[in-house]
């Protein structure tokens, strides 16, 4: 998976995520605010040696030493000796090991300036713990060593109190912002994890996204799920001038873009699909009608040799079609019949075939697409599905274009991913996607120009006429 894959599936789940990320960024900002807020206060303690000498280079050697020393005086202050002064002059409720777990020391960078903090959830007591502390640390350290016999101890050491702390009037703690942005980013992550393992368990494709993951080609068109899209006559027949009437032509014009007239066998078109019941039929139907509306020559062919659908989604006799044709039984005159228009023509599957594949790779099949492409303005061939045969590669293999068609939540990751991974075996492009049973998209405004839809009765042109060799 590539980053636009990623982008595609976290663009499938936006709604979903977003309600993730707002749920965690609130629960976590409310947890943060519900915390007890801790004050910190910080006293400044300036360390200096006491002493006459006016020598430069003595001075400094004390004030290296001192500073190696800083170390050590830092660490007295989380001591007994220093904390439980502390706790019994400021009559703290609590432990020396609770109290060392709430103050700090650190010397200011190379100087031997010591700033010394304490945090408690009254701003006043945080002041008045840090400034006894360092009270205690400075009697411990000067005021109150004594030796072994009894005497007091004199130091050269000086602390010197050069910043007092006071009670702070905003918390340290709990950091509103810092939680919020944590619990926001919290969010993306989960968000990003539960689309990524929503869309790995979902094994239907649910969007032209799913697509595009696996078949690197334009979507040319969608087709809502509509009655009208199975029914016993074209929809450019039978309600040309509604929306779905409109979609198919959308889909003829878009493939005329991705097909230029000027590419070989360019009017050649081979229509499959990775699975079954996905539609592919009913575009071809359709895609053919369209193409004979306008005037020109058109030969759609049923080439699903195992399961035929064109003579019945037609309304015409099959009994001869392609294979008798294919063998030699009859002629092109016998086996093509006319429907609605002069120039709608249609092979329908004929005798059904002892060995579809051996047929339709055949010499003879192949010499008569190259026929009726020369004959004919666009050729449109319905081939079985890809997971049942790869007949729609071996078209193509051999010049003819190929469209996909895709059914929005019928077909499956792994239909279209096996797909992908023959047509790229065998280099055969997919020239354009066709998404079928797309979920209908509102047509609020859109719907002022068609005077008969989906919900609406019969156009003026009816149902049309159906004509065959035989039937006028």
């Amino acid at each position: 998976m590539n980053i636009f894959d990623l982008l595609n599936v976290l663009k499938k789940y936006l709604l979903l995520e977003l309600a993730i990320l707002v749920v965690v960024t609130g629960g976590v900002t409310w947890a943060v605010k519900s915390e007890t807020p801790v004050y910190t206060a910080s006293t400044q303690v300036f360390v200096r040696m006491q002493t006459q000498s006016t020598d430069l280079g003595s001075v400094n050697n004390d004030s290296q030493a001192l500073q190696r020393q800083m170390s050590t005086y830092t660490s007295l202050v989380k001591t007994e000796s220093v904390l439980e002064p502390v706790i019994e002059n400021l009559g703290l409720n609590m432990t020396t090991e609770e109290l060392a777990a709430n103050v700090a020391a650190a010397a200011n960078g190379d100087t031997t300036l010591m700033t010394i903090s304490a945090n408690s959830s009254d701003p006043k007591e945080a002041a008045q713990i840090a400034n006894e502390v360092a009270t205690t640390l400075n009697n411990l350290i000067v005021n109150n060593l004594y030796t072994d016999d009894g005497g007091k101890l004199t130091t050269p050491i000086k602390f010197s109190v050069v910043q007092k702390a006071y009670a702070p009037s905003t918390p340290t703690s709990p950091n509103v912002k810092s939680g919020a942005f944590k619990g926001a980013l919290a969010g993306f992550v989960l968000a990003v994890i539960v689309a990524l393992a929503l869309n790995f368990m979902d094994k239907k494709i649910r969007q032209a996204a799913d697509i595009q993951m696996y078949i690197k080609a334009p979507v040319i068109g969608n087709l809502p799920k509509n009655q009208l899209l199975a029914g016993s006559a074209p929809v450019i027949v039978a309600q040309p001038a509604g929306a779905i009437a409109e979609d198919i032509r959308r889909v003829a014009v878009n493939l005329s873009f991705v097909i230029p007239k000027d590419m070989a066998k360019g009017n050649l078109v081979v229509v499959s699909s990775g699975g079954p019941n996905e539609g592919k039929s009913t575009l071809a139907v359709n895609l053919a009608a369209a193409y004979a509306e306008k005037g020109e020559k058109v030969l759609l062919i049923d080439a699903d040799l195992r399961k035929p659908s064109i003579g019945q989604c037609l309304g015409i006799s099959d009994a001869v079609g392609l294979t008798n044709l294919a063998t030699g039984q009859v002629g092109a005159d016998l086996a093509i019949q006319r429907y609605w228009k002069e120039n709608f023509h249609v092979l329908p599957a004929g005798k059904k075939s002892p060995n579809p594949s051996l047929l339709l790779g055949s010499k003879t099949m192949l010499a008569l697409l190259e026929q009726f492409a020369h004959d004919y303005d666009h050729v449109i061939v319905d081939t079985s599905p890809m997971d049942v045969a790869n007949d729609a590669a071996i078209f193509a293999k051999e010049g003819a274009k190929l469209v996909l068609v895709v059914g929005q939540n019928v077909a499956t990751k792994k239909s279209l991913r096996g797909v992908a991974a023959e047509l790229e075996m065998v280099n055969v492009p997919v020239m354009g996607v066709v998404v079928n049973y797309a979920e209908a998209e509102k047509r609020s405004k859109s719907k002022y120009y068609y005077y008969a839809d989906a919900e609406g009765g019969k156009t003026g042109a009816g149902k049309g006429r159906r004509r065959g060799k035989n039937a006028e």
